[in-house]
């Protein structure tokens, strides 16, 4: 899945429906809940990951053999899928006609280090380090609860390629607490980094950080090489923060019900 993903970055760029950071989420942070999904590989050319019960499908084809798709979306389990615009008509046909919600699809280039901003007093930039397994946890758990992220799980998701500890971006406050986050995914075959997820926990909004801690991860990403990031929004307000950070929309993806 992820050999995938890369491969479809290196043909289509930004136009690339996954990067090698979305798999890895989302797959080690659930690690324990096989029996939710069922996976169906097409020998690298395909693949199809269905959530079970709630019949949510997320899938790629590569762009060489789109002639796959409608095998893919067959499977009559399946209740919602996303898509592009051009994979509409397709989409159509296997009776998925009713739009849900709409992910939007920012890029920007980092040609350059981004300034920094200055942060509140006893604030400071970091990266984790091993002994932050449980402030990392509770920092994730309390942005997105309730949230299914555990000790256990964020273990797997370090554990898992690509991750790595120095992107892995948090503002601490104070009191040792971490008030803002993300999490930065590198594909250093493309050159492109992802940003995956981010977080600033309620008591700590609305003082820049969202801000400051996506810079400081752009930053990062610069400094380990990475020439160009990507990131994904549903909410206005999210979207408006990655706008605000030089990011610019240059797709929408589509979930639609049967």
């Amino acid at each position: 899945m992820q050999r995938l993903a890369v491969e479809q970055r290196g043909l289509l760029g930004d136009a690339a429906t996954w990067h090698v950071g979305d798999i890895a989420w989302g797959i080690f942070q659930h690690a324990g809940r096989e029996d939710e999904w069922d996976f169906r590989t097409w020998d690298g050319r395909a693949w199809a990951w269905l959530r079970l019960p709630t019949g949510q499908l997320d899938f790629d084809v590569h762009a060489k053999h789109g002639e796959l798709l409608d095998e893919v979306l067959a499977d009559p389990r399946v209740k919602s899928t996303w898509g592009f615009d051009e994979q509409r008509q397709t989409l159509e046909r296997h009776g998925f006609a009713k739009p849900v919600e709409s992910l939007h699809f920012y890029a920007r280039a980092v040609a350059e280090p981004p300034e920094l901003p200055e942060l509140p007093d006893g604030f400071r930039y970091r990266t984790v380090v091993d002994d932050d397994l449980r402030e990392r946890v509770a920092v994730h758990r309390d942005v997105w609860a309730p949230s299914r992220v555990t000790e256990e799980s964020y273990a797997n998701v370090r554990n898992a390629w690509p991750y790595r500890t120095t992107l892995d971006c948090v503002v601490e406050a104070p009191d040792g607490r971490f008030a803002a986050y993300a999490l930065l995914w590198p594909d250093d075959e493309n050159g492109v980094g992802e940003l995956e997820p981010v977080g600033v926990r309620d008591e700590f909004r609305r003082r820049g950080l969202g801000t400051a801690v996506c810079l400081f991860a752009l930053r990062r990403w610069h400094e380990e090489g990475g020439r160009r990031a990507i990131v994904y929004c549903l909410s206005e307000s999210a979207c408006a923060l990655y706008e605000s950070v030089g990011f610019h929309r240059h797709a929408t993806l589509t979930r639609y019900e049967r």
